[in-house]
């Protein structure tokens, strides 16, 4: 091998070590522009669907503005009624409704509810027989057995409690005189009452209604449920 030969040699290896050296230098810029451009997609994409949200979001809090709004309205329409009347009657009407319905609104009950309950109270309504069951009064030291009372197919669960007269264990029983608690579990709610007998109460769900009377047992250490469902 002479001279030339050599010299060609070196020459054809240094260009394909240069040609191989550019080739990988292209490949990594490739991989950089293709990581970069899905990078970027991937970034649009989050932020189509940041503005997604944030468009319903921005709706959501428009309908419920205007429902505060629409709900602001029919209270003051409502009380200046109220007040309306109460000047040219001198009374003192609806404070207790006002009241009544200002809480629950505050609460989150839909308007729709409200309604439907008071559809219930004033239509026409077709009502059962009052039936009637005995319920054992729980005291502070003393628990009957049957201190549960299921009604209506397990629909609605009562318990009594009241104070003894006296604090010995020989006279464990409810002082009917005194106020009585009783708790009212129902449709998946819970609601406690405390008041002296007897106890009116009228619980309602969609169009069905509960009338409840809560008096006095001639058995000792009992009360009397009396109830009726009524359908409007």
């Amino acid at each position: 091998m002479d001279f030339y030969e050599t010299q060609k040699k070196y020459r054809n290896k240094k260009i394909i070590s240069v040609t191989s050296f550019l080739i990988k230098v292209l490949l990594i810029v490739f991989a950089l522009i293709v990581g970069w451009r899905i990078g970027a997609s991937d970034n649009d994409v989050l932020m189509l669907e940041n503005e997604k949200l944030a468009k319903k979001l921005e709706t959501v809090k428009t309908d419920l503005e205007q429902k505060l709004i629409s709900t602001k309205i029919k209270l003051r329409e409502a009380n200046h009624t109220l007040n309306v009347k109460n000047i040219r009657e001198g009374s003192n009407y609806g404070v207790k409704a006002k009241k009544t319905l200002s809480i629950a609104l505050a609460r989150g009950v839909k308007e729709e509810k409200i309604i439907q309950h008071l559809k219930v109270l004033t239509n026409e309504k077709k009502c059962q027989k009052y039936d009637m069951k005995e319920l054992s009064v729980s005291t502070e030291n003393f628990i009957p057995p049957n201190s549960t009372l299921t009604l209506l197919g397990g629909s609605l669960r009562m318990k009594v409690q009241g104070s003894t007269i006296s604090k010995t264990i020989e006279k464990p029983f409810f002082d009917s005189k005194k106020p009585i608690i009783v708790t009212l579990m129902y449709f998946g709610g819970k609601e406690i009452i405390e008041k002296k007998l007897p106890i009116k109460k009228e619980l309602i769900a969609n169009r069905f209604s509960i009338k409840l009377n809560i008096i006095e047992s001639s058995l000792r250490g009992s009360v009397i449920i009396r109830y009726k469902v009524c359908k409007s």
